[in-house]
């Protein structure tokens, strides 16, 4: 059985990453990822502005005239830059260019006025309040590289460098089924033994904000047949992701039959929960998971094997965050599997704290209504007392 980061590290090695590319707007670029690296088309700041409201000097004329100058003329944004007159300070305002012959902007409250002159303080220095051109970045200057999935901040600093178009690795084709005969969609009428279908629904939507074209596959009955002629239909996609049927009993019918028609590269995993998760391929570029049918449990191997994987194929990474907390509470367990508790991350002053959750079986939902975090057992460990620290990976930035 294969520990988490050898499994994680067989999907990345098994991947058959994006080839094909489109060229978009960077209006419609958004959460998608780059095919290529992308260079400033402009040099940022585009040239010497102030940055603060003030008077435009030259210090050599300033320290010459014994720091008292007259004002003549303005410089405002937008406007094109302007030349200093000798013996004279330029009113100016924040990123407006800074006039030729310039070399310092003292802040408007740092002045005086003694007629029509100003007196200014013995303390400017050459450089002072200045913003020059090309601080941030220059013309041709790399700013992101292949595989960097485009966040709202990438798109504004793209923007600002003057770039309209960006090439982008086309979405992946994402199939997601449900097996199981006890499954009936939610609103019909529950008949004995069966139960209402959910893992489907929070695959597509997962998948979807990760940047894939989902294609809902619907539930598949418990029927070698039925299973059988899903997969041989489905070798055109590129990912194909399935809940249930992956396990050790009689009706888990998805591993046996994709043994048959497809390269299975591993079905068990040392983790909790979620032991029963199959990855492998089908034909020349499908790739396959096989997700554990218990909901909490299709939710965890989503995160912690589809979400890399996808970021993978666009020839990307993702790392999820681990932060540091203290334990609020006691936890024992047997040791043996790398562990992944549903948790409530709270900033108590400062301060991260966690608490383990009660109701941590992979079949049980309601713990989702407070869990914000998972925390991370390895596999030798039996378990945590109130304060220790523990590796927690937070699954939303809104920690309270």
């Amino acid at each position: 059985m294969l520990s988490l980061e050898e499994a994680q590290a067989a999907i990345i090695e098994g991947m058959v990453t994006a080839s094909e590319t489109e060229t978009v707007d960077l209006a419609q670029a958004h959460l998608r990822y780059l095919a290529e690296t992308v260079n400033a088309c402009v040099d940022n700041p585009a040239f010497d502005n102030s940055a603060m409201d003030g008077y435009a000097v030259s210090t050599e004329q300033l320290v010459a005239a014994n720091f008292r100058l007259p004002v003549v003329g303005e410089s405002s944004a937008g406007d094109a830059p302007g030349t200093l007159l000798p013996e004279s300070s330029m009113r100016i305002f924040t990123g407006a260019p800074l006039p030729a012959g310039a070399d310092a902007v003292v802040i408007q409250e740092d002045i005086k006025f003694d007629g029509e002159d100003i007196v200014f303080p013995h303390t400017v220095q050459p450089g002072q309040n200045i913003r020059t051109r090309g601080q941030d970045f220059r013309l041709g200057e790399p700013l992101y590289n292949t595989g960097r999935r485009l966040s709202a901040y990438d798109i504004a600093l793209l923007a600002a460098a003057g770039v309209s178009r960006v090439s982008v690795f086309r979405r992946p084709r994402l199939l997601v089924v449900a097996t199981g005969d006890e499954l009936v969609a939610p609103g019909s009428l529950l008949k004995p033994g069966q139960i209402y279908e959910s893992n489907r629904q929070a695959t597509l939507l997962m998948a979807e904000q990760l940047g894939a074209d989902v294609i809902d596959g619907g539930t598949v009955r418990d029927d070698p047949d039925a299973v059988r002629e899903l997969l041989q239909n489905s070798v055109d996609y590129d990912f194909v992701v399935s809940s249930g049927g992956v396990s050790v009993g009689e009706y888990d019918l998805v591993k046996q039959v994709f043994a048959e028609i497809g390269d299975i590269n591993f079905w068990k995993v040392r983790i909790k929960p979620g032991k029963p998760v199959a990855f492998g391929r089908l034909g020349e570029h499908c790739h396959f998971f096989g997700l554990p049918g218990n909901p909490v449990s299709s939710l965890v191997t989503f995160f912690l094997f589809v979400r890399p994987a996808l970021s993978a194929w666009h020839h990307g990474s993702m790392t999820p965050l681990v932060l540091s907390a203290s334990a609020t509470t006691d936890y024992r367990r047997h040791a043996g599997r790398t562990e992944f508790l549903r948790a409530r991350l709270e900033n108590v002053e400062g301060n991260l704290s966690v608490t383990p959750l009660p109701g941590q079986g992979s079949h049980m939902l309601g713990t989702l209504r407070q869990t914000n975090a998972l925390i991370r057992l390895e596999h030798d460990v039996e378990g945590f007392a109130a304060g220790d620290r523990l590796s927690v990976i937070p699954l939303t930035t809104d920690i309270s």
